[in-house]
């Protein structure tokens, strides 16, 4: 009573459940078993890997996704100019150049570098700018990324990198969206 036809083995679903699995997983199970992959990507002992681990949780269907994920905590990639632009948030090269030049004072200043921290800071020269958020975010996730997809906002990037990567990060966008003459 066996069929002779081949089983059906569904790629699709098996992703399904295992996504599934790492999605259900305390964040404690999930840090450990995620841990290997993250340290494959990230060697600086200044990133908290504790933070990188909740971004990419739920963002994952294999374990095997996270190094390219998070490769940029380690190493700023190089990057076209292009990811400034993003319609829904309204920028482009020059306004971002300016965003950017708008942040570095206010990053500058800061003492306390906490997730709220920066959040604030970052929706307050918005407002205080009379731009949307988006304005600022995109090119500060821009610059300090230098992806068009991250795990996380900017705000949660600038947290873990720290306030010195992250300066270093955004001086080095200006730089590069800097006409040179």
């Amino acid at each position: 009573r066996i069929s002779k036809s081949p089983a059906i083995f569904d790629l699709e679903k098996l992703k399904y459940f295992n996504s599934a699995y790492i999605k259900a997983l305390s964040p404690e199970a999930f840090l450990a078993v995620a841990e290997p992959y993250l340290k494959q990507a990230i060697h600086n002992p200044a990133i908290d890997l504790g933070l990188v681990a909740p971004l990419v949780q739920t963002r994952l269907d294999t374990l095997t996704e996270i190094p390219p994920m998070v490769d940029f905590f380690d190493l700023l990639p190089a990057y076209s100019n292009d990811l400034y632009t993003h319609k829904k948030m309204k920028t482009n090269p020059e306004n971002s150049l300016e965003a950017l030049q708008l942040v570095v004072p206010v990053f500058e200043g800061m003492t306390d570098w906490s997730y709220d921290a920066v959040h604030d800071a970052l929706i307050h020269l918005a407002e205080e700018q009379g731009l949307k958020n988006g304005r600022i975010m995109w090119p500060v996730r821009v610059a300090v990324s230098g992806k068009p997809t991250t795990p996380g906002g900017a705000v949660e990037l600038c947290q873990i990198l720290g306030k010195e990567e992250t300066l270093r990060r955004i001086q080095q966008g200006i730089q590069q969206l800097t006409p040179q003459a």
